[in-house]
């Protein structure tokens, strides 16, 4: 099973939206993953498949195993979608 997590400042706001999204997604397109909603301070990019967070953080997170997707418009779910299928299907 898939492992993603979300990541923002706070850990609260755009993450918790980002991670309601992402799990839309997944279930719509039928796909098992754990998504969890993480601040850039606590969050362990290598115990994840794959990292959702803005261009600021992706930075910071680049040295990780993990596929990063980048979202810089949180509003765009067909962005999202876009990208969180292509990160799956690289995979």
């Amino acid at each position: 099973m898939l492992k993603i997590v979300t990541v923002c400042g706070a850990g609260v706001g755009s993450s918790m939206m980002m991670r309601l999204f992402s799990q839309q997604i997944l279930d719509a397109e039928g796909i098992e993953a754990t998504v969890d909603a993480s601040d850039i301070g606590s969050v362990s990019p290598d115990n994840y498949d794959i990292l959702i967070t803005t261009s600021d953080f992706a930075d910071t997170l680049r040295g990780s195993s993990a596929t990063i997707v980048r979202i810089d418009n949180m509003m765009d779910k067909e962005f999202l979608r876009k990208e969180l299928l292509a990160a799956i299907a690289s995979r």
